[in-house]
């Protein structure tokens, strides 16, 4: 089963992601989704469905993804 292609709002906070990379949910809720109007949850929804998608990855560091 193929997955499914990134809808606009993921692929604008892929880009950021790749822009900043290495970068933390935190970082990517505080200086991209903060200016947007995007609370943390909603930052850690689309990251995780790119990370579903296979289009991103995390790292585990200090006990903490």
């Amino acid at each position: 089963m193929r997955n499914k292609a990134p809808a606009e709002q993921e692929l604008d906070t892929l880009r950021f992601i790749a822009d900043h990379a290495p970068i933390s949910v935190g970082e990517v809720a505080q200086r991209y989704g903060e200016p947007r109007g995007l609370a943390r949850t909603t930052i850690l929804t689309v990251m995780e469905r790119l990370r579903k998608k296979n289009l991103l990855t995390r790292t585990r560091e200090s006990g903490v993804f």
